[in-house]
């Protein structure tokens, strides 16, 4: 399953990648783990990153004012981070949750 996102009214495909995430981690000096605490630089790192094997190749600055532009649009972080999750499942850096019964 391919992970999407939808800002601006234009839709990103997401995808981690092993390459992606060193670049994450050389751009920002932090690891993943490291970056989860950090809600707006996390965000922002990881649209970049999982932006980097698509053809919306853009720098983590450019992906901060996407993000930016999108929230004066009205849009909200939830939906980005919902969709970056699903993104690094599907890349199997994360193993799915299981839902409790």
């Amino acid at each position: 399953m391919k992970s999407m996102l939808t800002l601006l009214g234009k839709d990103y495909p997401l995808r981690f990648s092993v390459n992606a995430l060193c670049c994450l981690e050389e751009k920002t000096g932090l690891s993943l783990s490291a970056l989860r605490g950090r809600q707006m630089s996390c965000l922002r790192g990881l649209l970049w990153c999982a932006l980097l094997d698509g053809p919306d190749r853009m720098t983590l600055e450019e992906a901060g004012e996407l993000l930016h532009r999108h929230l004066k649009a009205g849009g909200d972080l939830k939906s980005v981070s919902a969709a970056l999750s699903q993104a690094l499942e599907d890349a199997c850096f994360f193993p799915r949750r299981e839902a409790k019964g």
